[in-house]
């Protein structure tokens, strides 16, 4: 097949949720189409990546957002009543890109990642399939609840705005696609009948053997510690850290005096770096590669009181065979069996509690059960089917010679075979 990949983040390099879930989706689609990409990117930095995204496209356009052009569209669809997200990710550049792609080749899906982005696929007389992710609006009224003030009123009003969005998105969509199965059913349960699939993340087992990960001798001296790791701009990340640092950690390094609490995590908002200035809190910013981190901690922890779809903090720690302790709201997104594995609590004396009998019993369970519980939800080349079938009936792909069956793309899967995009001009 044809298809045209819209994101609103260049997919690499694959560091934080979302660009490790939409790399992951092109990289599966160009093992088996012909893929042109246009998307967005809001770091400078990962200009340096285009070259490797190309690898998996016929052709890749990648536009730089401008911050303060974005700002002002975000305003300016707020004085008009219009979706804030969707303006802020609106360029004129982007949409004459999209414009004359659709109108130079004749693609047999659009694949949309991000609701911000099918407002470029308006129109289109191709099917589309929505990959939401998260269902956002929902997201932004659990913002609205803690906050107050604009800011309270602001996240509502898109919480409003975007819900109806959704609505429109899924009502006109081939399918849409959401992170898990418990996200799917809400926006089933506003837009009934239509194609909407829940479709865990894929992570790449190999790349988490604890095995093969390194520790530094920056790690070494650190020990022994707890981690959060994660985007530490993102709001409930920060509010986490917080809730952390002020209501648990004090009550558990009163048990044990040398734990340290490491935050690893890019762009950390100024209230975290704060959080510095405790001796026994690590801060570091971006970090090359977050699997050392993960794998050199006691325990890691994924206190999130506003949260949506699955935290891939706590996969990862789970894939490196490091217990995890979360709130009940991470816990309630990952399959039960999954679940089972984390200790939940949501009572700050409770979590410490907790925490200390974890750390005073070293591990709850083992590795290998702990990664095995993973791959069975998340590292299962079922994913790759699951995704290539909804691509397949939402282009309404009738060949049956050359197609692509089930147990070629399993066979694909097994042997880690790819298939590079053919150029072409067709």
């Amino acid at each position: 097949m044809r298809i045209l990949f819209l994101a609103h983040r260049l997919p690499y390099p694959p560091n934080k949720g979302d660009k490790i879930r939409s790399f992951w989706e092109l990289k599966a689609m160009s093992s088996r189409h012909e893929v042109d990409l246009c998307c967005f990117y809001d770091d400078k930095q990962d200009a340096a990546y285009i070259p490797e995204v190309r690898k998996f496209c016929r052709t890749c356009y990648a536009e730089p957002l401008s911050p303060i052009g974005s700002r002002i569209r975000a305003c300016l669809a707020l004085a008009r009543r219009g979706v804030v997200s969707c303006a802020y990710y609106y360029s004129p550049r982007m949409a004459n890109e999209i414009r004359g792609a659709l109108r130079k080749r004749s693609y047999d899906l659009i694949f949309v990642f991000s609701s911000s982005m099918a407002q470029y696929a308006e129109g289109a007389s191709v099917p589309m399939v929505a990959d939401l992710v998260d269902v956002d609006s929902d997201k932004w009224r659990q913002y609205a609840e803690r906050m107050h003030g604009p800011k309270s009123w602001l996240w509502a009003y898109e919480a409003r705005q975007l819900e109806t969005y959704e609505d429109r998105i899924a009502q006109k969509c081939a399918a849409t696609i959401l992170c898990t199965e418990a996200e799917a059913q809400i926006l089933r349960s506003r837009v009934p009948g239509q194609a909407i699939y829940g479709l865990h993340n894929f992570l790449d087992m190999s790349s988490y053997c604890p095995d093969s990960v390194v520790l530094t001798p920056e790690i070494h001296a650190l020990q022994p510690y707890i981690v959060f790791s994660g985007q530490m701009d993102y709001y409930p990340n920060v509010d986490a850290a917080l809730h952390f640092c002020r209501d648990v950690f004090p009550l558990v390094r009163a048990q044990f005096p040398e734990l340290k609490f490491v935050i690893a995590g890019r762009s950390p908002a100024a209230s975290v770096r704060g959080l510095a200035r405790d001796p026994g809190v690590r801060v570091t910013g971006a970090v090359p590669d977050m699997k050392p981190y993960i794998a050199g901690a006691s325990a890691a922890v994924a206190p999130l009181r506003v949260a949506r779809g699955v935290q891939n903090k706590a996969l990862e720690a789970m894939a490196l065979g490091v217990p995890v302790v979360s709130s009940s709201a991470v816990a309630a997104a990952l399959p039960p069996d999954l679940a089972a594995h984390c200790v939940v609590e949501d009572d700050p004396a409770a979590m410490a509690g907790k925490i200390v009998n974890l750390l005073r019993a070293r591990k709850p369970t083992s590795d290998g059960d702990l990664r095995a519980a993973v791959v069975a939800h998340f590292g299962t080349p079922d994913l790759h089917l699951q995704l290539e079938n909804i691509l397949q009936r939402s282009a309404g792909d009738k060949r049956s010679a050359g197609a692509t069956t089930l147990a070629d793309t399993l066979s694909l899967v097994m042997t880690g075979e790819e298939k590079r995009p053919v150029s072409s001009t067709s």
